[in-house]
C-alpha cells in the first residue's frame, strides 16, 4: 500500500496510506445501503400519498428528481462540505483527497459523483472495483478524471516539517523590513519547501522562482545576488517565525499584568472573599 503525505495548517504533514480496495468497497456498500433505504422509503411514501392525487407521469418525474438528488447532488454536496468524507468513509477511516494532497472541492466532488452514476450505481460497483484493482492508489475512473484518490486517514501520524535558516542569510534576514505575508502565500511557501523534493527539477525550479517573486514584494531589501529561490523562501519564513516568537515573549509581561488586574477590585474596595 502506497504511503503519502497531506499538509494541513502551516507545514504540518499527515502521513497517510492509500486506502485498500476492500476498505473502499465496504465504505461504499454502507453508503449505498443508507442511500437505498432512504430512497426506497421516499419512493414508496410518494407512491402511496400521490396515488389518488397525481397521475403516473407526475409521479415518474418526481422519482427521477429523487434519483438525481440521491445519486448525484447528495454525494457531491456531502463530499464538498466534509472535504472528502461520507458516512461510509467516516466509519472506515477514509477520506478523498487531491493527488497533490489538498482537500477536494466542488469540482472534484461533482466529477466523482457524475462518473459514479455509471461505474458505481448502474453496474453495482463492479467497474469501479476492477479499475481500482489495476492501479497502486486504488483509483476508480472518477478519481482519474477528478485528480483524486481515497486515503486511509484513521490513526495517522502528524509531524512538524522542520524549517531551518539557510547558512549565510541569517544576517541579511535580521536586517530586512518584512511586511506581513498573506496567510495563503505563507502556507503555499511552507508546503512547497516541504514537498519540493517530490517535483521534477524543471517544475521545482519554476515554482520556486514564482513563489520567491511573490514573497519578494513584501521584503526589503532584496536578497543578495545569486540567492537560490528556495533558500530565500526558507530565510523569510524562518525570520518571520523568529519575530513572531520575540513579539510573543515581549507581550507576556503585559498580559500577566492584565490578568493580575482582573482579580483586583477598583478604588481599593476590599474583597469580601479575602
Amino acid at each position: 500500500m502506497a504511503s503519502d503525505e497531506i499538509l494541513i495548517g502551516e507545514g504540518v504533514a499527515l502521513q497517510v496510506g492509500t486506502a485498500s480496495v476492500i476498505a473502499r468497497a465496504a465504505g461504499w456498500l454502507l453508503d449505498a445501503f443508507v442511500t437505498g433505504t432512504v430512497l426506497v422509503g421516499l419512493i414508496l411514501t410518494l407512491s402511496w400519498l400521490g396515488e389518488d392525487r397525481f397521475d403516473d407521469a407526475a409521479i415518474q418525474a418526481v422519482i427521477v428528481i429523487l434519483l438525481v438528488i440521491a445519486f448525484i447532488i447528495t454525494p457531491m454536496t456531502i463530499e464538498t462540505l466534509t472535504r472528502g468524507r461520507s458516512l461510509g468513509k467516516l466509519v472506515m477511516g477514509l477520506q478523498v483527497i487531491r493527488d497533490d494532497g489538498g482537500p477536494v472541492r466542488l469540482r472534484h466532488a461533482a466529477v466523482r459523483a457524475l462518473v459514479g452514476v455509471f461505474e458505481l450505481w448502474l453496474v453495482a460497483g463492479g467497474l469501479a472495483f476492477v479499475v481500482s484493482m489495476l492501479n497502486d492508489r486504488g483509483k476508480r475512473i472518477g478519481d482519474f478524471l477528478a485528480g483524486t484518490y481515497v486515503a486511509q486517514v484513521r490513526g495517522v501520524r502528524s509531524t512538524a516539517v522542520p524549517l531551518y535558516m539557510p547558512p549565510g542569510l541569517a544576517g541579511w534576514a535580521q536586517l530586512t523590513d518584512t511586511h506581513p505575508l498573506p496567510d495563503g502565500l505563507a502556507l503555499r511557501a511552507r508546503q512547497f519547501l516541504a514537498r519540493a523534493h517530490e517535483f521534477p527539477p524543471p517544475i521545482r525550479h519554476r515554482l520556486g522562482l514564482r513563489l520567491a517573486a511573490q514573497i519578494e514584494l513584501f521584503v526589503s531589501p532584496a536578497p543578495p545576488p545569486g540567492t537560490h529561490p528556495e533558500a530565500f523562501i526558507a530565510a523569510v519564513l524562518c525570520e518571520r517565525r523568529r519575530r513572531e516568537h520575540v513579539a510573543l515573549e515581549r507581550s507576556q509581561p503585559r498580559v500577566q499584568r492584565q490578568l493580575a488586574g482582573i482579580d483586583t477590585l477598583p478604588y481599593a474596595i476590599p474583597d469580601p472573599e479575602s
